[in-house]
């Protein structure tokens, strides 16, 4: 569909504006590209957005990580762009006069996010659009279910159904909805190849407290399964508030299927947590597959070293591409690979097609941010590389970057600790200097999963406290538009520090790849914060040297070498 064609649907059906997300009936999750409606409809490629098409106008909604890429992708002139979520937009706008009519896909707001618009502003009548305008749910690309080993699981399937009906039991349900794809995949052992990067199980589930279950989905290659049509015969029978769901995360849709807010009681997903919190074989799997990617990625960067002159972004996509495919248990790429050379480097998340593939320019940094799929492990890695002789400024920057990189991987915090506390200890030194980034500091990671996983989350909303066995990243920067981008990424798992007294928690890095000295001015380095990174690249020498070429060997004992 067209924005003039959707256009001209609201004048046919009386409607002044519909909502269109980045999502489909899997909320927060990754979508394919032919579910992507902000796409089709203006242009902007971004993973996170709100677009409102109105019967003349359109406006699109994003966070500070796309203002730079929106700008740039989005037709002149038929789209506005702002830096803002739906509710602060929403409330500067002057809406008077008569009520106004905001259609929307009920299958891709959750029941908490349409309340509380209502409740917000009453002015405003949020109503389910028809098929028409919303189209279809999901791709009708057939997917193929394949099973999570408990090799790599740790868990059986039997096991983790058992532990969460225990909640189910302590909370007198008598059942409980799963709707996010991840937590259905991570309970099930299951995973899928509905996606390019993230092999989730795109399914519900309805488990019972005697830890019985029935898995809905359509287009999905697996046995016992019921369509999603048949969700709404299987939620009746349940008595009146004996039904769990987390009201942020499903559907309004399921709303309207069961027709009473009393129908249910609204819990947060038991299994997000033990999900975030990783069993003994999930870290080890976790360990494992980051020293294999370090391997991988020092291939990559003594191969960068010799060839950066004569090559572009794509070049360097494929490259990595291929030094990680030869890995043992490696699946895929975990997203889609950020090789951002010079002034793209600013666009936070970048990423090079065809029509923006540039050379990599001498004297000057490529910001690299990529991850990859392995059965035992997800990895997610940023470095940002100096190519020729970097400037003053990069220099200063980048050193600044790597104060608050460290100031959180050295942070020790006691129990209780949310990820917004840790978000502002780790940006001080950037702020002592005049300078910030606009995204978190920090995202969960599964395990083959999604490489976004919540809980937890390090940013000012990050109101989940960070509990051992938990993997974060850990990712502040610093973008100059138009000249360059920095960004420094570790994956780090949470772990209980040693000691008497007060109960600390600190962090352990996963990630093994060298940081570049080049781009370092010692000087600006505390001596704690200088023998931090001295124990960590002597870290990265330790696991990784016995593994390389004599040649790459050589690099990276330069590379780990003492400041």
């Amino acid at each position: 569909m067209t924005l003039e064609g959707l256009q001209q649907l609201l004048k046919k059906y009386k409607y002044d504006a519909f909502l269109v997300t980045h999502d489909n009936l899997f909320l927060g999750q990754d979508i394919r590209d032919d579910e992507n409606k902000i796409y089709e409809l203006c242009g902007f490629s971004g993973s996170a957005g709100t677009l409102i098409v109105f019967q003349d106008r359109a406006v699109l909604l994003v966070d500070g990580r796309y203002e730079i890429q929106a700008a740039l992708e989005v037709k002149p002139g038929k789209t506005e762009v702002h830096v803002a979520g739906l509710q602060k937009w929403l409330q500067e706008q002057n809406f008077t006069g008569k009520q106004i009519k905001f259609a929307y896909n009920p299958w891709c707001h959750a029941i908490q996010e349409i309340e509380r618009l209502q409740n917000l502003f009453p002015q405003i009548s949020f109503i389910p659009a028809p098929d028409a305008l919303t189209g279809s749910q999901q791709s009708s690309v057939e997917a193929a279910a394949f099973e999570h080993d408990i090799e790599f699981a740790g868990l059986s399937r039997d096991e983790k159904l058992a532990q969460t009906s225990r909640f189910l039991q302590a909370h007198k349900l008598e059942g409980y909805l799963f709707t996010a794809a991840d937590d259905v995949s991570w309970l099930l052992n299951l995973r899928s190849d509905a996606l390019p990067h993230t092999p989730i199980l795109r399914a519900y589930a309805l488990l019972y407290a005697d830890s019985r279950i029935e898995v809905f989905a359509d287009n999905l290659d697996l046995l016992n399964l019921h369509p999603l049509k048949e969700l709404g015969k299987y939620l009746k029978p349940f008595r009146k508030g004996s039904l769990g769901l987390d009201k942020h995360k499903t559907p309004q849709q399921i709303f309207n299927l069961l027709g009473d807010e009393n129908s249910f009681r609204s819990y947060p997903s038991p299994v997000a947590e033990l999900k975030a919190v990783k069993n003994p074989v999930e870290l080890a799997g976790m360990t494992n597959a980051h020293r294999r990617d370090g391997e991988a990625l020092v291939n990559f960067l003594f191969w960068l070293e010799n060839n950066y002159r004569r090559i572009s972004e794509l070049d360097v996509v494929e490259k990595l591409h291929d030094f990680r495919s030869r890995q043992p248990l490696f699946y895929s790429e975990s997203f889609a690979t950020i090789a951002a050379s010079g002034p793209h480097g600013a666009i936070v998340h970048y990423q090079p097609d065809l029509a923006t593939n540039r050379p990599l320019d001498n004297n000057s940094m490529l910001l690299l941010d990529s991850g990859a799929q392995y059965f035992d492990g997800t990895t997610d890695v940023t470095r940002t590389i100096a190519l020729g002789q970097p400037s003053p400024a990069m220099i200063r920057d980048f050193t600044l970057v790597l104060k608050a990189h460290i100031t959180l991987s050295s942070t020790l915090f006691p129990a209780g600790t949310s990820g917004a506390a840790l978000d502002a200890v780790t940006r001080r030194p950037l702020w002592q200097e005049g300078k910030n980034y606009n995204h978190g500091t920090g995202h969960g990671v599964g395990c083959f999963l999604n490489v976004h996983e919540n809980p937890p989350s390090v940013s000012p909303r990050g109101y989940d406290e960070l509990k051992p066995g938990m993997i974060t990243s850990v990712e502040p920067g610093c973008y100059i538009e138009n000249s360059y981008g920095i960004r420094i990424e570790n994956l780090a798992v949470v772990e209980k520090m040693p000691g008497d007294g007060l109960p600390l928690y600190g962090f352990r890095p996963l990630t093994l790849v060298p940081l570049d000295k080049r781009l370092i001015d010692k000087y600006l380095l505390s001596a704690e914060e200088l023998l931090w990174l001295n124990n960590y690249h002597q870290t990265v020498w330790e696991q990784l040297s016995s593994r390389l070429a004599p040649d790459e060997k050589a690099w990276l004992q330069q590379a780990c070498a003492p400041l």
